[in-house]
């Protein structure tokens, strides 16, 4: 298989990282629903810095979760409009890592 080329530069990759890394720590002293509001934050940074630089199939995925992402983000204090937005964000990942998976096993054959 050849080697896919980088998306992040190493300055983008190292914000992410100390984004992540310092996320754990602040942890520790937050409400534990921050969290998951943290990640998705984070989540939506590494898109914003890929989509222009994935194949299109990928950049359809990422534009797909804009929209439920931005709802996710409006709703926070409602916790059952929160959860269904994570929930079709995962939903539209896993729709995009099947059909993914299925073209390059039809690649393989």
């Amino acid at each position: 298989m050849p080697e896919s080329p980088g998306v992040l530069t190493e300055d983008e990759a190292v914000e992410l990282f100390a984004y992540l890394l310092t996320s754990a720590r602040t942890q520790l002293d937050e409400p534990p629903d921050y969290a998951s509001m943290r990640l998705l934050t984070a989540a939506e940074s590494l898109r914003d810095r890929i989509a222009g630089r994935v194949s299109p199939e990928v950049a359809a995925m990422l534009e797909a979760t804009v929209a439920p992402s931005s709802f996710a983000q409006e709703h926070v204090n409602d916790f059952e409009a929160y959860a269904r937005s994570l929930d079709e964000l995962c939903a539209i990942l896993a729709r995009n890592l099947v059909a993914r998976a299925e073209l390059e096993g039809q690649a393989d054959d």
